[in-house]
């Protein structure tokens, strides 16, 4: 979602609404503190990772769980997902996901999740639920929750963090008057801080004695899919530092992300002029969203808007629009200490 202004920068809103932060600062705090007390009991016999961030919007959750599943499953581990299906209506939880399965019933994250990963998604607004629902479904090693860092009512044994390095923790506080849902004294607690493009160059931005486990990760255009036939690509030449693939190229873009700025800056990196439109994280679209543009530039969206704009493009023969698709990689280490903390020889006994 896009921030408000006073989310980045203190104002007299900022002003105002900072008694309501300190109440919702405490209410995080009192508990965390009760969570650490009094742990719920374990769900699953597998490992539970929770991949989730502090602020409100995106900041890079789906990209990581993909590149982490992909990683475990190629050490041989059997890995599941549980998301809450956010924007999800159906009236019944909790469900499985698979690829053909409908976004507006089950939310748009779980099935990119599903057509790019194959293994077993469950969803439900209540976590503890989709776990069972996966418990019943196979034997897994590791459950990764997608978000959940807040919802204690899940047992967990690891902790990632997601930060965007542009928007960082906005003016750090927490809501109304900023972006944080937490302290940033909460990141003491968790196990691993995750940088959503943080220049390899960089410093880590908060002190290693809040958090001495951060990592990094970039996400690199591969190429550009049809919406209505993804099996069509215009490949990207992956070193154009001298030669900008589509240079002056105009196109009319939308995202319906919580960062759109970023993706659209991806686009403009990549040469193309961009006409851009912003809509809310995980809006649903119909056809009248794309009204405003017509047909003759070439239209491009993020593959998480594609997987909900994909049967629009098919009824109404959308030969313009295409989805970035991109590939995520993180710092090597980062794997050791998820490995680490998964301690691999004894689930393989």
């Amino acid at each position: 979602m896009s921030w408000p202004v006073f989310w980045t920068k203190k104002t007299w809103r900022t002003r105002l609404l900072w008694p309501l932060s300190k109440v919702v600062s405490w209410e995080a705090t009192r508990r965390l503190k009760n969570f650490n007390q009094l742990p719920p009991a374990k769900q699953t016999l597998a490992k539970v990772i929770v991949v989730g961030n502090l602020v409100v919007g995106g900041s890079g959750k789906t990209p990581f769980i993909i590149w982490l599943t992909r990683q475990l499953q190629a050490r041989g581990l059997k890995v599941g997902i549980i998301s809450r299906g956010y924007g999800g209506q159906s009236n019944s939880w909790p469900l499985l996901v698979t690829a053909e399965s409908d976004p507006s019933q089950v939310g748009d994250e779980p099935v990119l999740l599903a057509k790019q990963l194959g293994c077993s998604i469950a969803v439900s607004p209540k976590r503890p639920e989709a776990i069972r629902l996966l418990n019943d479904t196979e034997s897994l090693d590791v459950i990764i929750s997608d978000d959940g860092l807040q919802h204690y009512a899940l047992a967990r044994d690891i902790e990632v963090v997601l930060i965007d390095s542009q928007r960082q923790f906005g003016n750090g506080l927490c809501l109304p008057a900023g972006p944080l849902r937490e302290p940033l004294a909460r990141l003491q607690h968790v196990n691993l801080c995750v940088w959503n493009g943080l220049d390899e160059q960089a410093d880590f931005p908060i002190s290693k004695d809040i958090q001495p486990f951060q990592y990094r990760m970039s996400l690199r255009p591969l190429r550009l899919r049809q919406v209505k036939n993804p099996e069509k690509v215009i490949a990207i030449r992956p070193d154009f530092s001298n030669d900008l693939p589509f240079n002056g190229e105009e196109v009319n873009t939308i995202a319906g992300i919580g960062n759109p700025n970023r993706f659209f800056e991806t686009l403009e990196a990549l040469g193309f002029d961009v006409c851009s439109k912003a809509f809310a994280d995980h809006h649903d679209f119909q056809l009248k969203d794309f009204q405003v543009f017509g047909d003759e530039k070439r239209l491009l969206m993020t593959e998480k808007d594609a997987v909900k704009c994909f049967e629009l493009a098919k009824r109404y023969q959308k030969d313009n629009w295409w989805y970035l698709e991109v590939a995520p990689s993180c710092d090597e280490a980062l794997l050791t200490q998820v490995l680490k903390l998964l301690s691999t020889e004894s689930l393989n006994e």
